[in-house]
């Protein structure tokens, strides 16, 4: 049987995880993913700690869950060490809906201090919710990434004290050989060519480059459960939030 929880008796093969799937502590908690192709709730991957590096980093290299394509809420990165890329973890994720969102974003990584590109080459849909990728000193292939492509709410993304880009030298595919293989898209009054690391160009997508969602995968706005703003920890967030909560991260 798979090591994750699934939601219904009736699932088929229990490919549908859940509710919420949390990975902390020790990389062996990683298993909960195994078959899962969506997570229905969030995805929280977190504290993982530095005193194993070496062996996190080895273990990363072939650790694997291609069948995963969806998180229905929120996904987030915090303090894993050994993590340099989410090329291999996730090649497959195509959608993070937002349904429920992490203070306003569905997709953050804090503090992630060996992760050197984002990488999630597949990813073509943020359904509703903003991005926070901050702290993370190693990070490049940030400008590279076109995110009016992906999402509608680009303006609220925060996008803070990551590797300054002229330390990066992102260099997309093609480019060396003067044969680029990217599209080329303006964002941010920057006209170049698109790509999530050095082998992987950000895919194009049909509709003037936006993804169309059907009404079957449009998501909703529910309120947030109070238990679940206790099942994280992440800087200042010590308490769990009533109504309009602070933000949880510390100020740059």
């Amino acid at each position: 049987m798979p090591n994750c929880d699934c939601v219904g008796a009736a699932l088929w093969h229990n490919e549908v995880c859940g509710p919420h799937i949390d990975i902390r502590n020790d990389i062996s908690e990683f298993k909960k993913l195994e078959n899962c192709t969506v997570v229905e709730g969030y995805l929280q991957i977190l504290l993982i700690g530095d005193k194993n590096n070496n062996l996190n980093q080895e273990h990363f290299r072939t650790l694997s869950f291609p069948k995963l394509t969806m998180v229905t809420d929120y996904l987030l990165l915090f303090r894993v060490s050994g993590l340099d890329s989410l090329s291999v973890l996730f090649p497959n994720l195509n959608v993070i809906r937002g349904r429920n969102l992490f203070y306003n974003y569905a997709l953050v990584i804090f503090e992630m201090t060996s992760l050197k590109d984002i990488g999630l080459y597949n990813l073509r849909n943020i359904t509703r919710g903003a991005i926070r990728i901050e702290k993370n000193p190693e990070l490049c292939y940030l400008d590279s990434v076109d995110w009016s492509l992906i999402m509608d709410a680009e303006f609220n993304n925060i996008i803070a004290g990551n590797k300054q880009s002229k330390e990066c030298g992102d260099v997309c595919p093609g480019i060396m050989e003067d044969k680029p293989q990217c599209i080329r898209t303006s964002f941010n009054d920057n006209y170049s060519y698109r790509c999530w690391t050095s082998n992987e160009c950000q895919k194009a997508h049909k509709n003037g480059g936006k993804n169309i969602m059907d009404e079957n995968t449009t998501a909703l706005s529910h309120p947030w459960p109070s238990r679940d703003l206790r099942t994280v920890q992440v800087p200042g967030s010590e308490k769990p939030a009533q109504s309009c909560p602070p933000s949880p991260f510390p100020s740059a």
